[in-house]
């Protein structure tokens, strides 16, 4: 009786080691198809190499490495950033509808070390996608609204104020040669202390502006030294030195910022608001924001903080794109003459621009968003991070993976026609308006949640400041000086040194 017992169970044994046996293929099976599937609705992308990822395949025109890829793999494809799994998203089409359509999805800013450093991720640029950053952003919104509206006489009068000062800063030159990117991030930087700060006298004298603009170019530099160890951490252990350079940055920031902000907050008076500092500050007393975190986590400070958001919208990517139209307008002369044309029939040789104006210069209009669209300073937009699995162009995006909409790729798209020309006219209709769909698809601003807040101030810094120059003046291109229309690739799509000649009209 014990052997039969003995053998019925060995048969059980066998039969329960067979079951399990294959109910483990079975799972091994599935977990392999199941990995098969979601390879293959990855975003497709190139081999990179550990530790570096593609970074070193990129070289220095990573667009134009970007462009080869989309020919190969499509509008979406995926690379590594160093440590960062990445997604580009290319094409007009696929990049707005994306941006419109799916705009939550992609609403967080990555983590990066730089950042967390500086401010936990609590700023208003880069942040987290919550009710603390949607708060921020609807009172930086208003106040924006609020000082930056056209029927703000005090904002108008300052921008007409600077514009003039710049033509006279060209003028000084006397026709002779000279590099004008000194003089207009000059202008513009002055244009944005003062919309941050107040209508001042002699404000490119004053100690607290000159500081303002040294500590951005700390900025630059900071932002700089912090790519390499947002990319690659482990480099901290490498170049220890050039780690505590970087952490000095940070130090040396938060110095400045709080100084310039402290002192502001002494001359505040509730309820009025006579630039955006006293907007920021009458906020904090409308929602009961102070240094404690109120029930969002929302803090004064990091309200007072957005000013350098502000600066940063209306500060260098206005000048470089300035810098882009003084060198296309010395270049195609026959538009510079047209524009010119166009301003001295609809306004006026001695009559002061308004911003009002921009309605009746659609060509201006045309030629501005033209170097926009040809140029754009900003072609990788700021980065994103996927606060969902999303599905774009059939291929999943995981959540918390790194994006980058190539705002360079839709504005060389087919979709313009000849993408590489430089054609204002294509933004008119037959009778010389512009054409809303055309306007709307120059997306050097970005879209959706994120879309550049300060777009409203930087395009009535642009307008004011090259209508008043060519109401009055000429451009041209220095004798026997040859310019490259080809920008220098980077975080930024800059120009290269060039030197313009200026004269009266």
């Amino acid at each position: 009786m014990t052997t039969i017992s003995s053998k019925t169970n060995h048969q059980f044994d066998l039969k329960s080691s067979e079951f399990l046996s294959s109910i483990a293929i079975l799972l091994t099976v599935f977990l392999i198809i199941k990995i098969i599937l979601g390879w293959r609705h990855r975003p497709p992308g190139p081999w990179g190499i550990p530790l570096f990822g593609h970074l070193p395949f990129l070289g220095s025109r990573p667009l134009n490495k970007f462009k080869e890829y989309q020919e190969k793999y499509g509008d979406v494809f995926l690379l590594r950033f160093g440590s960062w799994p990445t997604v580009i998203i290319n094409g007009l089409d696929t990049v707005k509808s994306t941006l419109t359509n799916d705009s939550d999805s992609f609403a967080a800013r990555p983590p990066l070390f730089s950042i967390k450093s500086l401010n936990d991720m609590k700023g208003l640029t880069f942040s987290n996608f919550d009710e603390r950053y949607l708060l921020h952003r609807k009172i930086s919104s208003s106040v924006i609204r609020e000082i930056g509206s056209t029927n703000n006489s005090e904002l108008e009068e300052i921008m007409q104020d600077e514009s003039s000062l710049l033509v006279s800063s060209f003028m000084e030159h006397k026709g002779e040669p000279f590099n004008p990117r000194d003089l207009i991030y000059t202008a513009t930087g002055s244009i944005i202390y003062q919309f941050c700060y107040g209508k001042g006298n002699n404000i490119r004298d004053d100690p607290a502006f000159l500081k303002v603009m040294k500590d951005q170019a700390l900025i630059l530099e900071f932002l700089s030294a912090g790519s390499y160890f947002d990319n690659l951490p482990w480099l901290k252990y490498i170049f220890p030195g050039r780690f505590k350079r970087f952490l000095n940055f940070i130090d040396n920031f938060r110095k400045a910022r709080n100084e310039n902000g402290a002192e502001m907050i002494k001359t505040f008076h509730p309820g009025h608001s006579r630039h955006a500092m006293d907007g920021l500050l009458n906020a904090c007393l409308k929602y009961t924001i102070t240094e404690t975190p109120n029930k969002v986590g929302l803090t004064k400070s990091q309200l007072v903080d957005t000013l350098q958001d502000f600066f940063a919208a209306g500060f260098e990517t206005t000048a470089t794109t300035l810098r882009w139209i003084f060198l296309y307008l010395a270049e195609y002369q026959d538009t510079q003459i047209k524009i010119q044309k166009e301003i001295d029939e609809k306004i006026g040789r001695n009559k002061i621009i308004s911003v009002k104006d921009r309605r009746n210069l659609p060509y201006t209009e045309a030629v501005i968003l033209e170097i926009m669209r040809i140029a754009p300073v900003v072609p990788l937009g700021l980065p994103h991070l996927t606060t969902t699995d999303v599905i774009v162009n059939n291929n999943k995006i995981e959540r918390e993976t790194v994006v980058f909409f190539n705002i360079f790729s839709a504005m060389h798209d087919d979709y313009w026609g000849n993408p590489s020309e430089f054609q204002p006219d294509r933004f008119l209709d037959e009778d010389g308006n512009l054409i809303k769909e055309k306007v709307d698809n120059v997306l050097a601003f970005s879209a959706g949640r994120r879309v550049c807040i300060g777009k409203m101030i930087a395009q009535a810094e642009l307008f004011y400041l090259v209508t008043t120059l060519l109401q009055n003046c000429k451009i041209y291109k220095p004798k026997n000086e040859k310019y490259d229309l080809e920008g220098e690739q980077g975080s930024s799509y800059s120009p290269k040194g060039y030197k313009i000649c200026v004269e009266a009209r």
